[in-house]
C-alpha cells in the first residue's frame, strides 16, 4: 500500500500547477550586493553577486538550498569587486546562466574580480540597453532604467567626471508584476561627494515603487531628495555591512527615507554602524507578492504584509485599529532607545491599511504612516523608538520612529490613533493602569475600550529581560473574534479523487486573528493517528511518506492570501490499480513568532477521501 501510495503522489508532484507568486531574496553578503528574483513561474534573476569569496561562501548555498541549478539571467550592476566578486564563484559551482546583462566593456573598469567576472560570463554576455525589458515570466518584467548615463526615456547623464565614474555607470532596474514595482540600482549616484546626479532623472523615469533597494548602501552619494520623491517606497531594504569602514548607512539618508511625515518601514541587513531610522533584521530578507500585496519576513521571523500603493482601500474607522500594548519605561535600556508601541487591527470584515494614520502624544509629538501595511483582525504592527535589538532591549520591530517625533512619559501620557480628524483610538493612560518600570501593558480585549480596566501588566519575559509580548499575542487576551477560531478552517472537495480525473479541494481558512500574518501548509496524509503535538497543538496527521512528498508540492504552501481561501488541485492518474486507497487532505496556518518560535494558529479537520 505505501509504495503503491508513493508512486501516486510522486505522480501527483509531476502534474500539480506550478503557479507561484513572484519572489525576491536580499541577500545578507556583508559590505556588497546580491539580489535574487524568481518569477512566478519559476524563472530566476540574480543581481550582483557580493563580493571575493561570498559567492561561494553564501550565494551558491542559498541557491542550492532552493533547488536552483541554473540562473535564467544574471546581471552586474557595474564592476567593482563587492558587485562582482563572487559572481564567477556562482559559475565555477556549475550554476551557469542563460543570459548575463552588463554594460559591456565601455569603460573597462579592470581588476582581478572584474576579469575573472567577464571571462566566466564571457559565453553569455549581452550588453543591455536602456529601457531594454526582459521577461520573467508569468506577468513579471525587468526594465532597464538606466545604464551608462542612459535613461529609459530617451533622456542621458553626461557621467564622465563623476568623482565615482564606475559608480555613475550603474545598470538600475524596475521590477513590475501586477501593482507590485520595486527598484535596484547597484551603486547609482545622486550627486553627492561631486558625483553625477543619475538619481534625480532615473527616479523621474522609474516612478512610484512599492520597494527601493537602497543604492550604494546609503551613502551620502545616494537617494537624494529628488530620487526619494519620485520613486515613493513603501519599504527599503539597506545592503550593508556590520561596523563596516564607510560609516554606512548615512544618518542623513535615513533622514530623507524615514521622516515623522512619512514613516516607513526601513531595513537593514546588519546593524550597520548604529544610525538611527532604520530596523537591524540580521540576514536575508524574503519578499513575495501576488502583485496586489507583498509579504516581507526576516529570518529571524519578523513580518509584516502590505498592499500595493495602487490598491483602493477603504475608510478607517474608529476602533478599526487600536494599540494592544505599549512600553512606556523600559529598565533594561533607555527609554529614549526602549519604548515601543504595538498596534492591532480590530476590523473583522477586512484588512486596514496604515497609510494616513498618524500616531499622537500628548504633547507636540507626532507621525504619520506612510507604509501601506495591511492589518487583520489580530494583527500586530511593532513600532519601536530604535530598531537596534543591541540596544533597544532585544526586540525587532517593524518599524521605527525618527528620533523626536514621538516619545512616552513614564507614567502619564497619551497614545493617540487618528485618520485625519477622526480618532481610531486614544489610550490616555496614568499611574493607575497596569505596567511600570520594565513591564509593558496589554490590552485585554481589542474589542473593548481603553480604560485602565482593559488593561494588564505583562508577565512574559522577552530580549534584554523586560516584560510583555511586543510583536505577538498578549498572553492575557481576551478578545471573541466573531469571524473565526482555531477550528473554524475547513477543507471544501470541489471534485474527488477520480482515476483520470483532477482532485480539486478549496481550503478555507480561518478569519480574524488566526489568519493575521500566516501562513498555510497543506498535504496529504496516510494516517491521522497518532498525529503530532507542536508547541502544544495536536495535529490529526502522521508525518509519513505522503506528507513529505506533497508538503512541497508547489502551490500547496505560503502565506494566507487576502481572500483568506486557497484552492488546490492535481490530476489523479488513470491506474486501477490506485482505486480504493485512501488519503486524507488536511493544512493548517502558523505563524514564526521572533521570541517563542512556531506558532500554530489554525488545524482544519482531515478530511478522507477514496479515490475511485
Amino acid at each position: 500500500m505505501l509504495k503503491l501510495l508513493s508512486a501516486f503522489l510522486l505522480t501527483v508532484l509531476v502534474n500539480t500547477a506550478t503557479a507561484q507568486n513572484l519572489e525576491v531574496w536580499f541577500l545578507d553578503v556583508g559590505q556588497s550586493d546580491a539580489t535574487l528574483v524568481i518569477g512566478p513561474t519559476g524563472k530566476t534573476f540574480l543581481f550582483d553577486g557580493g563580493s571575493n569569496g561570498e559567492g561561494s561562501g553564501i550565494i551558491v548555498p542559498k541557491l542550492r538550498a532552493l533547488g536552483i541549478n541554473q540562473l535564467d539571467i544574471v546581471s552586474a550592476s557595474h564592476y567593482h569587486s563587492d558587485h562582482v566578486g563572487g559572481l564567477d564563484e556562482v559559475w565555477n559551482a556549475g550554476i551557469h546562466a542563460t543570459v548575463c546583462y552588463d554594460r559591456g566593456d565601455q569603460s573597462w573598469y579592470s581588476t582581478g574580480s572584474s576579469t575573472d567576472y567577464r571571462n566566466a560570463y564571457s559565453s553569455v554576455r549581452q550588453t543591455v540597453t536602456a529601457g531594454q525589458i526582459v521577461d520573467l515570466g508569468g506577468g513579471a518584467t525587468l526594465k532597464c532604467i538606466s545604464v551608462y548615463g542612459q535613461l529609459s526615456n530617451g533622456q542621458s547623464v553626461n557621467i564622465n567626471s563623476s568623482s565615482q565614474h564606475e559608480n555613475s555607470c550603474s545598470i538600475s532596474w524596475k521590477l513590475e508584476y501586477g501593482d507590485f514595482d520595486m527598484w535596484v540600482g547597484g551603486d547609482l549616484t545622486g550627486g553627492g561627494n561631486n558625483t553625477a546626479d543619475v538619481e534625480t532623472k532615473a527616479g523621474q523615469a522609474c516612478g512610484n515603487v512599492d520597494v527601493y533597494q537602497v543604492n550604494h548602501h546609503a551613502s551620502r552619494t545616494s537617494t537624494n531628495y529628488s530620487f526619494v520623491s519620485s520613486l515613493q517606497p513603501e519599504f527599503v531594504v539597506i545592503p550593508c555591512g556590520s561596523n563596516n569602514s564607510y560609516g554606512y548607512p548615512k544618518q542623513d539618508v535615513m533622514d530623507r527615507l524615514n521622516k515623522s511625515s512619512r514613516v516607513i518601514p526601513v531595513w537593514s541587513l546588519s546593524d550597520g554602524v548604529g544610525t538611527e531610522g532604520y530596523v537591524d533584521v540580521n540576514g536575508h530578507v524574503h519578499l513575495t507578492s501576488d502583485g496586489s500585496t507583498y509579504t516581507v519576513t526576516s529570518a529571524n521571523g519578523t513580518t509584516f504584509t502590505s498592499h500595493c500603493d495602487e490598491q483602493s482601500l477603504s475608510s478607517v474607522a474608529a476602533g478599526d485599529v487600536v494599540v494592544a500594548e505599549y512600553m512606556a519605561n523600559p529598565s533594561r535600556v533607555n527609554d529614549s532607545e526602549g519604548e515601543w508601541v504595538e498596534i492591532s487591527g480590530a476590523r473583522e470584515s477586512e484588512a486596514i491599511s496604515m497609510r494616513s494614520l498618524s500616531m499622537t502624544d500628548a504633547g507636540s509629538n507626532s507621525m504619520v504612516f506612510g507604509a501601506t501595511i495591511q492589518l487583520e483582525a489580530g494583527d500586530e504592527l511593532l513600532v519601536g523608538a530604535d530598531g537596534l535589538p543591541s540596544r533597544n532591549g532585544g526586540i525587532t520591530p517593524i518599524m521605527v520612529w525618527p528620533t523626536g517625533s514621538f516619545s512616552m512619559a513614564d507614567s502619564t501620557d497619551a497614545i493617540l490613533l487618528k485618520y485625519g480628524a477622526t480618532t481610531i483610538d486614544s489610550v490616555n493612560y496614568t499611574s493607575s493602569y497596569p505596567g511600570g518600570s520594565g513591564i509593558s501593558a496589554e490590552r485585554l480585549d481589542l474589542l473593548g475600550d481603553s480604560s485602565a480596566a482593559n488593561f494588564t501588566a505583562a508577565v512574559s519575559t522577552y530580549g534584554s529581560g523586560d516584560k510583555g509580548t511586543p510583536g505577538d499575542d498578549n498572553d492575557a487576551d481576551t478578545t471573541n473574534w466573531s469571524g473565526g477560531g482555531p477550528t473554524d478552517s475547513y477543507i471544501e472537495i470541489i471534485s474527488p479523487p477520480m482515476l483520470g480525473q483532477r482532485l480539486e479541494m478549496n481550503w478555507h481558512i480561518a478569519r480574524g486573528e488566526y489568519a493575521a500574518g500566516a501562513m498555510y501548509q497543506g498535504f496529504l496524509t496516510q494516517g491521522t493517528t497518532p498525529g503530532i503535538t507542536l508547541n502544544g497543538t495536536h495535529i490529526p496527521a502522521n508525518l509519513d511518506t505522503a506528507y513529505g512528498l506533497t508538503s512541497v508540492i508547489p502551490g500547496w504552501s505560503g502565506y494566507v492570501p487576502a481572500s483568506e481561501l486557497v484552492a488546490a488541485n492535481t490530476m489523479i492518474p488513470n491506474n486501477n490499480a490506485y482505486r480504493g486507497l485512501t488519503v486524507y487532505g488536511i493544512f493548517v496556518t502558523y505563524k514564526v513568532i521572533a521570541f517563542s518560535g512556531i506558532d500554530i494558529r489554525s488545524v482544519a479537520s482531515p478530511v478522507a477521501m477514496i479515490i475511485w
